[in-house]
C-alpha cells in the first residue's frame, strides 16, 4: 500500500525502491543500495540525485566513498506541500492563458467550410441536416428569390413539407419577399405558417438566401437546383445582421 501511495504522489518505481532501501539500511554506500533495491548500477546514481533534489536523501563523502542516507519520511509531506504550492501557481498561470487558448479553439471552430448541393436530392440533404439540428425557438431566416424561379411543384411540395416539420419543432421562420411578387401568396397557401412571419421589401434578390445558425445557403432553383453553402459563424452573423436591418425597414404582412 505504501508503494502505491508514493506512486500516486508522483514518485517513480525506482525512486521508491531506493528510498525504501535507504530507510532500512540507514547510512550506506551505493553497492548496498543496489543489492537491496534491485535497481541497476547504471540507474542508481541518477535516482539518488533525483531524491536529493526532492529533499529525501542526504549524502556525505568519507575517504572518497559516497554514503547516502534517507531523510525523515516527514520530508515527503514537505515535498507534497511544495508541489501543492507549485500547482496553485500553475493554476493561476493557466487562468491567465485560458482566454487565448479558448480564442484559438474558437478560431478553429469558425474555420469556414464550403459545400455544394445539386438537384432536388441535394436540396433535401441540406434541409435534412438543418432539421436535424433545429430546436424550439430557433430562428430560420430566408430572403426569397423571384417566385417565377421557384421551380416545379415538387420544389413547392418540398418547402411545404419542410415548413410543416419546422413548425412541429417550434422553430420560428422569418421570410422577406419582394413586394412585387404577387404570386407569393400561392406559396403561403401551400405552406404551414405556424411560427411563420413574412414581410415585403423593395429588395429583389436573384437567388434565395437561407440563414440558420452558422449556415448561409445561396439557393438557385430552376431545372436543376444548385445550393452553395458557407458554414461560418462570422459570415452567418454578417448575413443575419443584414437580414434584420432589412426586416426592420420592411412592411409587416398579416396573413
Amino acid at each position: 500500500m505504501e508503494f502505491e501511495i508514493l506512486e500516486n504522489i508522483g514518485f517513480t518505481k525506482g525512486e521508491i525502491k531506493v528510498y525504501f532501501a535507504l530507510l532500512k539500511l540507514g547510512n550506506t554506500s551505493s553497492g548496498a543500495i543496489i543489492n537491496r533495491s534491485g535497481v541497476s548500477r547504471s540507474k542508481v546514481y541518477e535516482i539518488l540525485d533525483k531524491l536529493k533534489e526532492k529533499g529525501l536523501v542526504t549524502e556525505v563523502i568519507r575517504k572518497n566513498i559516497r554514503y547516502f542516507q534517507a531523510a525523515s519520511p516527514e520530508r515527503i509531506k514537505e515535498y507534497m506541500d511544495r508541489k501543492k504550492d507549485q500547482l496553485i501557481k500553475l493554476e493561476n498561470d493557466f487562468e491567465g492563458i485560458l482566454p487565448s487558448l479558448t480564442e484559438m479553439q474558437k478560431y478553429q471552430e469558425d474555420k469556414q467550410q464550403v459545400k455544394v448541393y445539386v438537384g432536388l436530392e441535394g436540396l433535401k440533404t441540406l434541409y435534412s441536416e438543418i432539421l436535424a439540428t433545429m430546436k424550439k425557438n430557433d430562428d430560420y431566416l430566408a430572403m426569397t428569390f423571384a417566385h417565377d424561379s421557384m421551380g416545379s411543384q415538387s420544389i413547392l411540395r418540398f418547402f411545404h413539407n419542410f415548413h410543416q416539420k419546422r413548425a412541429l419543432i417550434g422553430c420560428n421562420a422569418k421570410v422577406l419577399v419582394n413586394y412585387k411578387d404577387n404570386k407569393f401568396k400561392d406559396t403561403l397557401d401551400f405552406s404551414d405558417t405556424r411560427h411563420y412571419e413574412f414581410r415585403t421589401t423593395v429588395y429583389r434578390l436573384p437567388t434565395g438566401i437561407a440563414i440558420y445558425k452558422d449556415i448561409v445557403a445561396t439557393i438557385i432553383l430552376g431545372e436543376v437546383p444548385k445550393i452553395f453553402v458557407i458554414i461560418s459563424k462570422e459570415n452567418a452573423d454578417h448575413y443575419r445582421k443584414f437580414f434584420y436591418d432589412v426586416w426592420e425597414k420592411s412592411e409587416n404582412k398579416k396573413r
